[in-house]
């Protein structure tokens, strides 16, 4: 079996503090769903709400994601959502994990760039709920209602390393425009249903 998926008890943390999100599921992703799929072989649960729906990686394709999650706004744009990708560094890393880094936060700043008509940004270190990540941050408006993206995003993608010497990690990005509870960026993590994604993900230790 690729994961295991739960359903939690109304008592749990996320379902307290955000009963307008749903039932409270949890996922494993394991080994075989990565092998599966093409995936890096990270290993790592998370709880989620059943108002998100859930994209998982799918065959035959080239995934860059292990899952992701979203709500629509009434005109059917996303919301509220988080995806789940990976990054490999290469390289020496006693030597240049920042320089690396720094790259890789460089080719996610490109995607909103040439898609957001970005009013702020910010790339570097920064620390996010008692942490210090390298991460993008942004604020921008986009007009695709044919993908699904439409209204002004407030954006944080952020390079997750499991452990300090981990050469693969994951690439954990917030997404959320004017219809969502995330009127701003420090807002994630804190408001919204992804915040339960957020304060439930775990890696295999």
């Amino acid at each position: 079996m690729f994961m295991v998926l739960l359903s939690l008890s109304c008592e749990s943390k996320g379902q307290q503090a955000l009963n307008s999100c749903g039932e409270i599921k949890k996922l494993v992703f394991d080994a075989d769903y990565a092998k599966a799929y093409g995936l890096p072989e990270l290993e790592f649960e998370l709880e989620y709400p059943s108002n998100m729906t859930v994209d998982f990686a799918a065959e035959g394709k080239r995934n860059l994601n292990y899952a992701a999650f979203y709500t629509n706004d009434g005109a059917g744009n996303r919301s509220d959502m988080v995806s789940i990708g990976y990054y490999t560094l290469e390289g020496d890393l006693g030597r240049t994990i920042d320089v690396l880094n720094e790259s890789l936060i460089s080719q996610i700043r490109s995607l909103y760039v040439n898609n957001f008509d970005l009013s702020f940004e910010f790339s570097g270190k920064k620390e996010f709920d008692g942490k210090e990540f390298h991460m993008f941050q942004a604020t921008g408006s986009i007009d695709r209602p044919e993908a699904n993206f439409a209204g002004t995003y407030n954006v944080q993608a952020m390079l997750i390393r499991p452990t300090p010497l981990a050469d693969t990690g994951v690439i954990f990005i917030f997404q959320a425009n004017q219809n969502s509870e995330i009127s701003s960026i420090e807002d994630f993590g804190k408001k919204g249903c992804s915040s339960i994604i957020w304060n439930s993900l775990k890696f295999k230790e």
